[in-house]
C-alpha cells in the first residue's frame, strides 16, 4: 500500500486534485460571496475591486478559476488546466505582493511551484510547442478514447457555472454548485467501475 502511495503518478494525481479544488472552490466562493467551501483567498474580492471599477475583472478571474480548477480536477483535461493555471497563479502572486499580504505570496509561490511540477510531468505532451522541427510534431486530428466520459464531465461543469452566473436564491446556487461536484464524483466512480469490468 505504501509503495502505491509513494509512486510519482499518485503524487501527481494528488497535486492536480488539490490545486484544482483550491482554484474551483476559490472561484465559486467569490461568486457566491463566501457562501461555499472556502479554502483560500478573500471571498469579498469582487466587492472590493468593484469600488475601483474592477468588479467585472474580478468576476472574470473567479470564472477562470472555476474553469481551470475543473480542468485540473478531471484527468482528461489536466494538462490544459496546468498550462492555464500558470498565468492565473502568477497574477495572484503579483496581487498579493503588491498588496503586501504577509505570508500569502509564499503560499501562492508554493502553488505555482507545484503547478510547474505538473507541467514537467506532462513535458512529453508539451515538448512539441518548443521544437522547430515540424516533422517531429504529430499530425492528424484529436483522438479521444471515450468522448462519452468527456461529455459527462463537461455536463457537471454546467450547473456550477449556472450557479455563479445566473441570479437566483443563494440556496439554489449552493445546491447547483454542490450538485456539479456530486455529478463529477459519480462519473469518476462509474468510470472506475467500467474500467474494472473491462479488465475482468
Amino acid at each position: 500500500m505504501f509503495k502505491f502511495i509513494l509512486t510519482q503518478r499518485w503524487i501527481v494525481g494528488c497535486i492536480r486534485f488539490w490545486l484544482g479544488f483550491i482554484l474551483l472552490s476559490a472561484g465559486v466562493t467569490k461568486m457566491l460571496h463566501g457562501n461555499f467551501i472556502q479554502l483560500i483567498g478573500p471571498p469579498w474580492l469582487i466587492e472590493v475591486l468593484a469600488k475601483h471599477q474592477l468588479g467585472l475583472f474580478a468576476e472574470f478571474i473567479a470564472i477562470s478559476q472555476i474553469i481551470i480548477g475543473f480542468c485540473l480536477l478531471v484527468k482528461r483535461f489536466a494538462t490544459l488546466g496546468a498550462v492555464m493555471a500558470i498565468p492565473m497563479f502568477l497574477n495572484i502572486l503579483m496581487v498579493t505582493i503588491s498588496q503586501d499580504w504577509r505570508g500569502t505570496p509564499y503560499v501562492v509561490g508554493f502553488f505555482l511551484a507545484c503547478n510547474i511540477y505538473l507541467l514537467i510531468w506532462d513535458f512529453d505532451k508539451l515538448k512539441f510547442l518548443l521544437t522547430d522541427q515540424e516533422e517531429a510534431i504529430p499530425k492528424g486530428g484529436i483522438i479521444r478514447k471515450d468522448l462519452q466520459i468527456d461529455l459527462l464531465y463537461l455536463i457537471g461543469l454546467v450547473p456550477i457555472l449556472l450557479a455563479v452566473l445566473i441570479a437566483m436564491p443563494l440556496r439554489a446556487s449552493q445546491i447547483l454548485a454542490f450538485g456539479g461536484l456530486a455529478w463529477w464524483a459519480g462519473v469518476y466512480v462509474w468510470q472506475l467501475i467500467k474500467k474494472k469490468n473491462i479488465h475482468k
